[in-house]
């Protein structure tokens, strides 16, 4: 889904307002206008009520205000720009300059949280607003939003190329000069693959991307590709959810080096490079890799756990924030160590009905997750229940601080058992990954 899917040139406007509200009812009434279809005091009431749950400024100078109406056909996306900039209280203090209006389909909310993702990366490079504040004309701006990353390449090619190129042959020698066993090399910080074209390696890359189709067949040197399975992570998250990911598939081992070259998804620049030795950084206290670090679970049923969980955390449910427990593999003994709070809701089903990885079951499970207790899910993915009670009766060390009951919880089964635990805070969004009573990746509330 992309932000020039559902915007046309005639619903790009300029704004007067520099209040907040006042902003965002101009910009409704403006796009109501264009589309009579629609009704503006159920629109506005809705853009009105979803704002004053939570703020919908995501970045300097941008804010995506948004809400779901009944039996909306397709999506509705306005753009308003504001040159002097609108006073919203932003989490930087500055001024909004360019408002996105998005309305959805209440019937369709995992699209609509696609779009709002999509719409966020798309928007986030400092250069893509400062040329649609630059814009003569609502055309050019239609223009500029229709096709941001060659906009991207348009600004400063020479430079950003060069950059690229520089980074890249500094990552190639280094990674020959440290003898690591492989790149990890993020693709969505380039604004396009042409400079992989002509890559010479013999050390195998490691593709990440949670945006971008690779053609594998483009490419002449040896690689491996990992799709990270949600974006909006900061730098940090990335890189440790990378090498989670890696180390489950068997693309690397405990004992090696390697060279991680990242950069801001949607920047078209490279701008970290970092030696990593995985015997440093990831946890000491796990077994044997990659097999024990995952035990009987799938890397697509981990992969999908942590999809739904940021998605938790990022949205909640019905504006409010949640939280929750997912326990994945070792189902048997992880089900001798606890018993139903409720009823079992999934209890009678075939397995191919409970399947975490069948997309339709996702909004089942996010309703679910406002129940107190655990979902417990075998290793293949199949859900076994849910509003479960977690009773390992095995004492963890002390948990960081700002952890409670539901992360002691989740640490204890996993010493007790060899499953996985992934828990989503209600207080702070942070989505934890427990193995073996420790932490092992810890998520930032993702961006919206």
């Amino acid at each position: 889904m992309n932000l020039q899917d559902h915007l046309s040139q005639d619903r790009v406007f300029h704004l007067e307002q520099r209040g907040k509200i006042q902003a965002i009812r101009e910009l409704v009434e403006l796009t109501c206008a264009r589309l009579p279809a629609l009704d503006r005091r159920q629109v506005l009431r809705a853009v009105e009520d979803r704002e004053s749950v939570v703020s919908s400024w995501v970045a300097p100078g941008i804010a995506i205000p948004h809400a779901r109406i009944p039996r909306l056909d397709d999506f509705v996306v306005a753009i308003g720009v504001s040159r002097n900039g609108i006073e919203y209280e932003s989490a930087d203090g500055r001024p909004v300059h360019l408002l996105v209006l998005i309305l959805g389909d209440e019937r369709q909310p995992d699209r609509h949280i696609q779009l709002l993702a999509q719409v966020a990366r798309t928007l986030h490079s400092p250069a893509t607003l400062r040329a649609v504040l630059s814009a003569a004309s609502t055309a050019e701006i239609f223009r500029i939003l229709g096709n941001p990353e060659a906009l991207a390449r348009k600004l400063e090619p020479s430079r950003t190329v060069e950059i690229n190129q520089v980074i890249l042959s500094h990552a190639l020698d280094l990674a020959r000069e440290v003898q690591a066993e492989a790149i990890l090399l993020h693709a969505d910080a380039l604004p396009d693959l042409d400079a992989l074209g002509s890559l010479k390696s013999d050390t195998t890359v490691l593709l990440v991307t949670s945006e971008k189709q690779i053609d594998a067949g483009r490419l002449s040197f040896p690689h491996r590709i990992i799709h990270l399975p949600f974006s909006g992570l900061n730098r940090a998250g990335q890189v440790d959810l990378a090498l989670l990911l890696s180390v489950g598939r068997g693309f690397l081992n405990r004992s090696d080096r390697i060279v991680s070259l990242f950069g801001q998804p949607d920047s078209g620049i490279l701008d970290s490079l970092m030696v990593i030795d995985l015997s440093r950084e990831l946890p000491t206290f796990l077994p044997d890799y990659p097999a024990d670090i995952l035990g009987d679970v799938s890397p697509e049923v981990l992969e999908r756990v942590l999809q739904i969980c940021t998605s938790i955390a990022r949205e909640g449910r019905e504006g409010k924030a949640i939280g929750t427990t997912f326990v994945v593999g070792d189902y048997r003994r992880v089900q001798a160590l606890s018993r139903q709070l409720v009823i079992n809701p999934f209890k009678g089903y075939a397995d191919e009905e409970k399947s975490i990885l069948d997309p339709s079951l996702e909004e089942t499970l996010k309703e679910f997750a406002t129940i107190d207790g655990a979902f417990l899910i075998r290793g293949d993915g199949v859900v076994q229940a849910a509003g479960t009670y977690l009773r390992p009766e095995v004492a963890v060390e002390e948990l960081p601080s700002g952890l409670g009951a539901r992360h002691a919880a989740a640490a204890g089964i996993t010493t007790a058992t060899d499953c996985l635990a992934v828990v989503v805070s209600q207080s702070t969004g942070r989505v934890s990954l427990f193995k073996a009573g420790r932490t092992l990746l810890v998520l930032e509330k993702p961006r919206n």
